[in-house]
């Protein structure tokens, strides 16, 4: 056999392998004929697919860009192509594949079709509907083209017309079963968990081995309170891919839940080792390092979650607010004024700010920044009773007084707001009780 024919074998051989799901093998091979052959547009094409099954999606885009520079104008090379750099986030480049599509085919529906979604992620909606009634002016009922414009209404808040065009994609096409999933992440973001939760366990019955729609029900279920169904399905998640850094956090979560602190422990250092840039690994760690009071542990965690979530704002509120509860106000007031500076117009960052600096004994920033919360919103309960304590430390009675007071008036069934009012209004107490306030008065609830 010469190699010639050998490489047309290992292309039939690809063919079986792709048919049985061994993608990796079927590469192998694909490249192996391509070695021997490099014209050949349709084995590029065909390489294509097996990296895009793969998940490859930069090798999939080269092999498509290859089949067509074998093969002229190949539409749906020049689709595939576009699609794969669109999940590669070239969107200006992908929307050029799709856009020179409709030059060479008008009624080609996949040019349409697919820049629903390309548009979308750009948030460029009304581009987006445009490409969808153009899409359906060709072929009126294309479940792709509803669950791509779904996606676009999902991203805009419009969450009822999304749960729409999801259910007339499954109508169309009951084999659209990724929609499930999608309809699920819709009701929950209405608050509709019991809804949400019909249809994660649709998506897991449709795809049993589907680690994604797993994940997403379990964390569901945690939040429900179903803590055995969830960790049946973060287990089953290890079954499928024991390397699931999320699956391990996940048990985590559960054992945390359950005050099982060196489980919870344990689980989320794995999952840290396992994928050290995985969201709020080390903010959970450090949670669990602060109940057993290792608060500089938790420090050390806490500041690692920073690093690995760079500059993003809720990463930081959520880090700022545990290194308070971990008694580190130096690393927290970095943490914070990043924050502040991110979002000026927060009032619960300027707040927990001016608490950070509170702790620091460093009284007239503390102030400023809490009188900034205040000014921003001016009903903030928490905000006017740090202003009342920190009056008080420096023996400013009256004006703890009138902070105090206002408090009481927006929150008259807070404990914690009465006993400062009452005491306050009685002769000679602030003084003995200013003592007794630096180990617990400037310490913020977490949210």
């Amino acid at each position: 056999m010469n190699e010639w024919t050998e490489a047309e074998s290992r292309v039939e051989r690809a063919r079986r392998l792709f048919d049985k799901g061994s993608l990796s093998q079927a590469a192998a091979e694909l490249n192996a004929a391509i070695d021997v052959n490099p014209y050949n547009p349709s084995w590029h094409f065909n390489l294509g697919l097996t990296l895009e099954a793969l998940a490859d999606y930069r090798g999939a885009a080269e092999a498509f860009r290859r089949a067509m520079e074998l093969g002229a104008e190949d539409k749906e090379a020049r689709n595939a192509l576009g699609v794969n750099l669109s999940r590669l986030g070239q969107y200006a480049e992908a929307l050029e594949c799709f856009e020179r599509l409709e030059k060479i085919d008008p009624l080609y529906e996949p040019s349409y079709c697919n820049r629903i979604i390309t548009y979308t992620e750009i948030g460029e909606h009304e581009k987006a509907e445009l490409m969808f009634y153009m899409a359906r002016q060709v072929q009126e009922e294309c479940p792709l083209c509803c669950y791509n414009i779904a996606s676009s209404l999902f991203a805009r808040g419009q969450y009822d017309r999304a749960i729409g065009c999801w259910r007339r994609a499954l109508e169309i096409d009951p084999d659209c079963t990724q929609a499930y999933a999608r309809l699920a992440e819709a009701y929950r973001a209405k608050g509709e968990p019991a809804s949400a939760r019909e249809f994660y366990e649709s998506a897991v019955q449709a795809r049993p081995d589907d680690v994604q729609a797993l994940l997403d029900l379990a964390e569901l279920l945690v939040e429900t309170g179903d803590i055995a169904r969830a960790g049946s399905c973060y287990r089953r998640v290890l079954d499928l891919k024991p390397d699931s850094a999320a699956a391990h956090c996940g048990l985590g979560d559960i054992a945390r839940k359950q005050n099982e602190l060196e489980t919870a422990e344990r689980r989320y250092r794995i999952a840290a080792e396992m994928d050290r840039r995985l969201p709020g690994v080390y903010a959970r760690l450090g949670q669990v390092l602060i109940k057993q009071r290792r608060f500089q542990d938790a420090a050390d965690m806490l500041i690692r979650e920073v690093a690995a979530g760079g500059e993003n704002a809720d990463t930081l509120r959520e880090v700022g607010q545990l290194l308070i509860e971990a008694r580190q106000p130096t690393h927290a007031n970095v943490v914070l004024r990043r924050l502040v500076e991110l979002e000026p117009e927060d009032p619960s960052a300027q707040h927990n700010l001016a608490v950070s600096y509170f702790m620091l004994d460093r009284m007239e920033e503390g102030l400023r920044h809490c009188r900034r919360a205040l000014k921003l919103r001016p009903d903030y309960t928490l905000a006017l009773y740090n202003l009342a304590l920190a009056h008080l430390q420096a023996g400013q009675v009256g004006r703890a007084r009138r902070y105090a007071s206002r408090a009481l008036t927006r929150a008259p069934h807070d404990e914690r707001v009465s006993e400062l009012s009452r005491q306050l209004g009685v002769d000679g107490f602030w003084s003995k009780l200013r003592v007794r306030l630096t180990d617990w008065a400037f310490r913020p609830k977490l949210r």
